[in-house]
């Protein structure tokens, strides 16, 4: 992005018994938004790139000089202040100088000057007589530099506060009896540049709803092959490196791992585990709502802890709810006790295994229901700026696991990082049935089922009764 300048040139002339000075500003620069929109399928995304403009004036009503000399020296100064604006959140830089690579302020009646080439910063009582120079204090004075020296006042790196949009230079001279009377003059240049606003990428947030399809599109695609992790932005651009970040749920502190796959889409890592309560409310600020503000789980958390099966003795806690009122919306805790802080790289196995189970009426929020027999259910109890995966097309299972040739076995390992959830029958007061496999909710609805992918001994993506527990895997849209 194209760096925006804007300069005011101020001829200031200074004379002894009388003064004024000049102004002249050159135009800014605004630039008008540019609106870009592209569909993807069903839907379609709106992008409005506003981009960054900078403005700047000067208030020269505290320049003033008029000097009666002595054999001693009089020392007199005045301020301008420089108010720069921007909406850049790269926020700004202001520069001063001379106009050109002459310092020194020249007489408008003969061929004096007052120069300004002291070597280190004077104070109103060391500088020399028939000198000049600016401060930034008030105090300490340093010789105008030329303009091919530009003077860096300020340097900032987010949008300007009220008070920093201001800055007071204040120009002192001191002026002894042996200087010809008049008026004596020299142009000085400020210059304003708005830094260009920060490319975000994943490693630019802390949160699962700071996500945007934006972010995740300036973040590096990294090739199938890449197995090695960029945790902090270091490899940005290096596509042998995946990216991944730890980005916190606002609505219940959990962490999740989030990673940059090959299929040019964000995927979290593992599987949501959410915490529902009966009555509990999620918002559209929070939560994928699209289709309403807001949304009421009718069920609370239920969990089962007296079957142990699976990797190291993991609790197993799915229930069939086929047979409950298609009206229910349910959740089931399923893998190990999830861990919410996990601080070390031996903790992050057992992270990835955490995540719960919903049946799809509480996966979608309540926007996919009982008689939905096609379509894509409108919303998730993804976080904002997430989605459950798609059946087929970009954002689905199938091109994500087409592109890594996944296997049932290369499925659970690195980057993908999917889980054996299991699925259970609870029949009699206990539970009877295990299958070590995979399943994950799409959003499709299909007839009394909803579409998932189903990883066994093979992958396959089936039709599964909207009732069941299945594990949920968010993708950011």
């Amino acid at each position: 992005m194209t760096n925006l300048h804007k300069k005011l040139n101020n001829t200031t002339k200074l004379a002894i018994f009388s003064s004024s000075l000049l102004a002249a500003a050159s135009a800014v620069y605004l630039y008008s938004p540019v609106f870009k929109s592209s569909a993807e399928e069903r839907a379609v995304d709106v992008t409005v790139n506003v981009n960054p403009i900078v403005s700047l004036s000067l208030d020269k009503s505290a320049l003033n000089f008029n000097i009666t000399p002595t054999s001693a020296g009089v020392f007199d100064s005045g301020s301008i202040i420089a108010t720069v604006d921007t909406n850049s959140t790269g926020g700004y830089e202001l520069y001063f100088s001379s106009e050109d690579s002459g310092t020194a302020l020249t007489s408008l009646v003969s061929e004096s000057t007052i120069a300004s080439d002291f070597n280190s910063a004077v104070t109103s009582s060391t500088m020399s007589a028939n000198k000049w120079g600016y401060s930034l204090d008030a105090t300490n004075f340093n010789k105008i530099p030329a303009l091919a020296d530009q003077a860096k006042i300020k340097d900032l790196d987010h949008v300007p506060t009220s008070a920093e949009k201001d800055t007071t230079v204040t120009i002192g001279t001191k002026i002894d009896s042996s200087l010809p009377s008049g008026a004596y003059s020299k142009k000085v240049v400020f210059s304003a540049i708005a830094h260009p606003s920060p490319i975000l990428t994943l490693h630019s947030i802390t949160t699962m709803q700071q996500m945007t399809a934006a972010i995740c599109t300036e973040t590096t695609t990294p090739l199938a092959s890449a197995m090695r992790f960029d945790t902090d932005g270091t490899h940005n651009g290096d596509n042998t490196y995946v990216p991944r970040v730890k980005l916190q749920d606002t609505r219940d502190g959990n962490y999740y791992l989030v990673s940059k796959l090959a299929d040019g889409n964000c995927w979290m890592s593992q599987n949501l585990a959410l915490d529902l309560t009966a009555g509990g409310s999620f918002t559209r600020t929070a939560t994928d709502l699209n289709n309403k503000s807001s949304w009421t789980s009718q069920n609370a958390t239920q969990t089962v802890k007296d079957i142990i099966w699976g990797e190291n003795n993991s609790v197993a806690a799915v229930i069939d709810h086929s047979y409950h009122s298609a009206s229910d919306e349910a959740y089931y805790q399923g893998g190990i006790t999830k861990s919410s802080t996990p601080t070390a790289n031996t903790d992050e196995y057992l992270w990835e295994k955490a995540g719960n189970y919903y049946n799809w009426y509480a996966a979608t929020a309540g926007s996919g229901t009982y008689e939905m027999d096609d379509g894509d259910a409108m919303d998730s109890i993804c976080p904002k700026g997430w989605q459950l995966p798609e059946y087929s097309g970009n954002k689905s299972y199938n091109t994500l696991l087409t592109t890594y040739n996944a296997t049932p076995t290369t499925v659970l390992s690195a980057p993908i990082n999917f889980t054996r959830n299991g699925f259970y029958r609870f029949y009699s007061g206990k539970i009877t049935g295990q299958e070590e496999t995979i399943y994950y909710w799409s959003k499709r609805a299909h007839y009394e089922s909803a579409s998932q992918v189903f990883i066994g001994d093979e992958i396959n993506y089936i039709n599964g009764d909207k009732g069941h527990g299945r594990a949920v895997r968010c993708v950011a849209r």
